[in-house]
């Protein structure tokens, strides 16, 4: 009689297991390795967006919100790309203004509008920032561990 070689089930199951195992940690290490690339994208877009920021400061004596560079106000734009904030276009009410300061602002990586927010809390200390709301997209005013934001005030 001939003996047939093959796998038994619990070779077979084992094997499963592993793979399975092996999987799940590869998704996990993939999903880290693309949080930690959209956060270094959103920095870099932030950087550039702050460049703009500052020159519309300098060139016009004005934030995105319209209020004074010396007093920042408490006002938020939440949207960067209209025209009255004056980045990508002047709506009449930035006088000075010499862009645009940037050729466009995209979507964080999440999907969400970079915002100005000139009363941004750091460290129990109020901040004029730009910024993102993170991959959890929570904001407006609800600040949280995920936002990336970069100081103006500096």
């Amino acid at each position: 009689m001939m003996k047939k070689k093959a796998f038994t089930l619990v070779e077979m199951m084992i094997t499963i297991s592993v793979m399975s195992i092996l999987m799940a940690m590869a998704v996990f290490v993939v999903k880290d390795i693309t949080r930690r690339v959209y956060v270094k994208q959103a920095k870099t877009e932030l950087e550039m967006i702050a460049t703009a920021i500052s020159q519309l400061a300098w060139d016009t004596g004005q934030w995105p919100n319209r209020t004074v560079r010396n007093n920042a106000g408490s006002a938020e734009a939440w949207d960067l790309t209209p025209s009255y904030t004056g980045l990508l276009g002047n709506n009449g009410s930035f006088t000075g203004w010499d862009g645009p300061y940037i050729d466009k602002i995209p979507a964080d990586p999440w999907g969400n509008p970079y915002f100005f927010d000139p009363d941004y809390t750091i460290d129990h200390a109020v901040r004029i920032v730009v910024g993102s709301f993170g991959p959890n997209g929570s904001g407006r005013n609800r600040y949280d561990a995920d936002d990336i934001v970069i100081r103006l005030d500096d």
